[in-house]
């Protein structure tokens, strides 16, 4: 039983990704760079990391540029591991909501919490709290969009899974910055802010989509205050162009709401 239940689920996470092309080129371009810098020198390793990195100096001079190679460049190879994670979150999250949806997720995962960063570098050496020197750090990865992602997909955990997952996320994104107090752990804990936010706000788009009446559904007595259907036999007044089962109207000249005449 186990095994077939593992047989299946693997089935499942091998069809979703190999029919994502947003997991599969943002995942392989990657992996493809990690695996080229492992046979770069590490001076050249050293610069391309400096140039890439999400930082103050590189934002300050170059914001677009850096905010997209940050994005795609891995600190260490041993980081491949997280890109296993990329590819398949990102790969749900494209089956679920689409291949622009997915995009803008990616780019919010990646822009929100590097701004948050930013501003919280600025904010602290401005204020004497943090080294100057963290303004040229390097702040390169995938961990931020994981994060995101991986946020996002908690609407579609079920129910009696959704909390066990959550409380995973937080234990995962959140609780090492307790100890370790990084400015990338605040990047972790932004994006999966952000993935959280979306969930919430696309799951209560779809629910609201499976119901007539919007945010809920209509009830026989939900009717427009002053609404009574006409019975047969009821004597018409004001305008006698009005229908049975339409709203009953006063407006006829010099009543309430009808237009003056001379």
């Amino acid at each position: 039983m186990t095994r077939d239940l593992a047989r299946s689920v693997l089935r499942d996470v091998g069809g979703t990704v190999g029919r994502s092309d947003v997991a599969l080129v943002y995942g392989g371009l990657v992996a493809l760079g990690a695996l080229v810098m492992v046979f770069l020198p590490d001076e050249t390793v050293d610069a391309i990391t400096a140039h890439a990195s999400g930082n103050l100096d590189n934002m300050r001079a170059r914001p677009v540029e850096s905010l997209v190679l940050s994005g795609l460049v891995l600190p260490h190879p041993s980081n491949l591991v997280l890109v296993v994670s990329l590819v398949v979150a990102v790969a749900y999250t494209q089956r679920w909501l689409g291949r622009v949806a997915t995009l803008l997720v990616i780019a919010a995962g990646q822009v929100v919490p590097s701004l948050v960063v930013g501003a919280v570098l600025t904010t602290g050496i401005a204020r004497g709290w943090l080294s100057p020197a963290l303004a040229g750090a390097d702040d390169v990865g995938v961990s931020y969009v994981v994060a995101c992602v991986t946020g996002v997909l908690v609407a579609r955990v079920p129910r009696r899974w959704r909390w066990w997952y959550l409380a995973l996320l937080v234990a995962v994104w959140v609780l090492p910055g307790v100890w370790l107090r990084t400015f990338t752990d605040v990047g972790h804990a932004s994006a999966l802010a952000v993935g959280l936010a979306v969930a919430l706000v696309v799951s209560r788009g779809v629910e609201a989509a499976a119901t007539p009446d919007g945010w809920r559904p209509r009830r026989a007595d939900d009717r427009p205050h002053g609404w009574r259907r006409r019975r047969a036999g009821d004597r018409p007044h004001g305008d006698e162009r009005h229908t049975p089962g339409t709203l009953d109207r006063d407006d006829g000249p010099g009543r309430p709401g009808a237009p003056d005449r001379p």
